[in-house]
Order: C-alpha cells, then structure tokens, then sequence
C-alpha cells in the first residue's frame, strides 16, 4: 500500500474530525479500493455525522460494491437525515441493482423531501427501467420542483426514451423555468433527431437564461447539421457570454465547413475573454489550419492565462509546422507555468525533429517540474518519431535492394 493511502488511512481515525472528513475526501478522491475495508469500519465506529458522511461520500466515489450492504443496513439503523442522504447518494454512485428494492421503497414512503429526492437520483444511476413509470408519474404529479427535477433526472440518465414525448410537452408548457431546463437537458440525452425541432423553436422564444443554455447544449449533444444556422445565431447576437460560449463549444461538435469561418470571425469581435477561449478550442478540434495566425496572435498577445492554454492547446490539435516558432518562443517567454506546459505538449503532437536541441536547451532553464516533464515528454516524442523514420528508410532501402536483385 503507498505511503499516500497509509496516511490518510492513519488520518481517518484521528480524534479530530477535520482531519478525518478530509482524510475521507482525499481517499475518495484517489478512488484506491484498497480503502474501502478501513472506510467500512469507520461507518461503523464513528458515531460523528460529518465523518459518515464523508466516508460515504468517498465509498460512492471508489465504486466499490462491497460497501453495498452495509450502506444499506445504515440508511435502515441511522436516524440522522444528513448521514441517510448520503447513503443514498453512495449507493447510487456504486450503481449495485442489489440496492433497487431500498431506493424504490425509500421513495414511495420516506416522508422527508431531502430523502425521497436523493433516493430517486440514486435509482437513476442503477441503470434498471423498471422503475421508470413511476419516475414518470413523479414528473406528472408531484408539486415539488426538487423531486420532480430529480425524477426528470434519472429518467434521462436511464436513457429512458419513452418519456421523451412528456419532456418535449414540458418544454412548451411549463411555467417553472427550472423544469424547462431540465428537460431540455433531458431531450439532448434521449431526444436525438426527434427532439431538434422543438428544442430549436423554444430557443427562438425563450427568456430564461438558464433554459435557453440548456437547450444550446442539448443541440450539441445531439450534433445534428439541422441546429447549425440556430447555434451561430446565438454565437454571433445573444446577450449571454455564458450561452454564446456553450454555442461555441456545440458548434465543435458538428462537422461542417463552414463553422470554422463564423467562429474566426467571432474571436475577432467577441469581447469576454471565456467565451474566446471556447471558441479558440472549437477552432483547435476543428483542426482549422486558416486559424493558425489569429490564434497565434492570442497566444503571444492575450493577458488571459486560460486564454493563452486554450491557444496553445489549439495549435496542437491543428498540428501546422507554422505554430512551432510561436510555441517555442511561448515555452521560453510566457510566465503562466499551465500556459509553458501546454506549449511543450503542442511541441510534443508537432514532433519537429528541427526543435528537439532547443528544447534540451529550454529544459535546463525551467525551473518547474510539471513544464519540465512535458518537455522530456516532447523530446520523447521526437526521438521516437526520429527512430521511426530511420526504420522506415531502411526497409524501404531494403524493399529497393530487393527489387533491384529481382530485376537483374
């Protein structure tokens, strides 16, 4: 076992409750199964709410379905609501059919919102559609907008296509914005082609920020050239940078040539700097090579670190010896350490054999070790390409010998 999980293992069982909840964090975070049995016994010997909490929290996080059963047997014997959520939410998050039976009865009969809520996103996560009738009936009939987004939720995480129909009718009709959104969200999930038509004509109409995002992501999701016209509409003219950043990031995910041209000539007029940096990364998974200059730009003149990333991150993915230059001076000069890594590992896809001594050179001078790595990282990444290409010389000067003895 590393020292890293030893120590948080030894943390879990402080008598300081800080320490341990964010021990419990840190385990859940390195999603090690070597924890689960130690995070086990500390659900079952650690009276402290937050700590059971956390543990459960983690076990969900390790996906460990050994932990299903006694999950279950707390969320039976513990009277706390907080600790009962969380048992819930774990069990979800382990996704054991094993724990049907509890989530579905927790639902019909627990009397406390927060419960029913968290037992009916869990069931959800159990990919089992048996329930999804009377997930549907929730949406239909209960008055709290907390469970009913909830049911609208693990309908669509269960890809429950059946309900598709109700959601579309929600969309239209619905006073309560979060349930708009919600079930926007949900016809990008199991709409498909189906679901283009309404979703573009509410966007049309609809007020709500949170609605109208919802919907620009669901017509990425489901990628289809129908929503291209609509996605640049909002690109180019709406108020929100929040919406016109999720139309850039839609836009990266259909495939048609004249997407690349709205969004150059978006980047020159879009003033918010994140929504630059989604349509920058759009450019770079559209491998746009018309691009390069004015990315280039950004990356020698923008004051945005993430900016810059992003720009460094799209010359790579465009893969034009015309970026090497600017990447290079960009891993010597730029003072952002994420901005310098991210440079070295574009170097690294470009594989120019020309750069390889200046970046031997460049990594005596780092003084970071993150950049440094992704330096050797380039190098590597050279020499291999080198090898390769000395490898194929000679069996094509193999290939050539032969022919050549075949011939005489």
């Amino acid at each position: 076992m590393s020292d890293k999980i030893s120590e948080l293992l030894t943390n879990l069982k402080s008598k300081d409750a800080t320490i341990r909840i964010k021990a419990a964090k840190n385990l859940g975070g390195l999603g090690d199964r070597r924890a689960t049995p130690e995070l086990m016994n500390t659900i079952k010997e650690n009276p402290d709410v937050e700590t059971r909490v956390a543990v459960a929290e983690a076990l969900g996080k390790i996906g460990d379905r050994v932990a299903t059963e006694l999950l279950i047997d707390t969320f039976k014997r513990d009277p706390d609501k907080k600790v009962k959520t969380a048992m819930l939410m774990a069990l979800g998050e382990l996704g054991d059919d094993n724990a049907y039976d509890l989530l579905y009865n927790a639902i019909l009969t627990e009397k406390l919102l927060v419960i029913r809520e968290a037992a009916i996103i869990a069931i959800g996560k159990l990919n089992n559609k048996a329930v999804a009738i009377e997930l549907q009936e929730i949406v239909l009939a209960e008055k709290s907008t907390k469970l009913i987004v909830a049911a609208i939720k693990s309908l669509y995480l269960l890809g429950e296509r059946k309900a598709a129909p109700m959601f579309k009718e929600l969309l239209e009709t619905s006073d309560n914005a979060t349930i708009r959104a919600e079930v926007a969200t949900g016809l990008g999930r199991i709409g498909g082609r189906e679901a283009l038509t309404p979703l573009i004509a509410i966007l049309k109409k609809e007020k709500d920020e949170n609605v109208r995002n919802s919907i620009v992501i669901s017509l990425g999701r489901i990628a289809n050239t129908t929503s291209v016209d609509s996605l640049i509409d909002v690109l180019k003219n709406d108020e929100s940078p929040i919406i016109r950043k999720s139309a850039a990031w839609s836009l990266r995910r259909i495939k048609v040539g004249r997407i690349s041209s709205v969004l150059m000539t978006q980047l020159d007029k879009e003033p918010v700097e994140f929504v630059k940096q989604e349509i920058i990364a759009s450019l770079g998974k559209h491998k746009e090579r018309k691009a390069i200059n004015a990315i280039v730009e950004v990356l020698a003149n923008s004051k945005d670190i993430q900016v810059r990333r992003a720009a460094a991150i799209a010359l790579g993915d465009i893969n034009d010896k015309k970026a090497i230059e600017p990447l290079l001076t960009t891993l010597e000069t730029d003072t952002s350490v994420e901005v310098r890594k991210y440079a070295a590992w574009a170097l690294s896809k470009l594989k120019s054999v020309n750069s390889k001594e200046i970046l031997i050179e460049y990594k005596q001078k780092e003084k970071d070790d993150s950049v440094k790595e992704m330096i050797q990282t380039a190098i590597n990444t050279i020499e291999n390409a080198i090898k390769q290409a000395e490898t194929e010389a000679a069996k094509a000067e193999e290939r050539a010998k032969k022919e050549e003895y075949y011939y005489f």
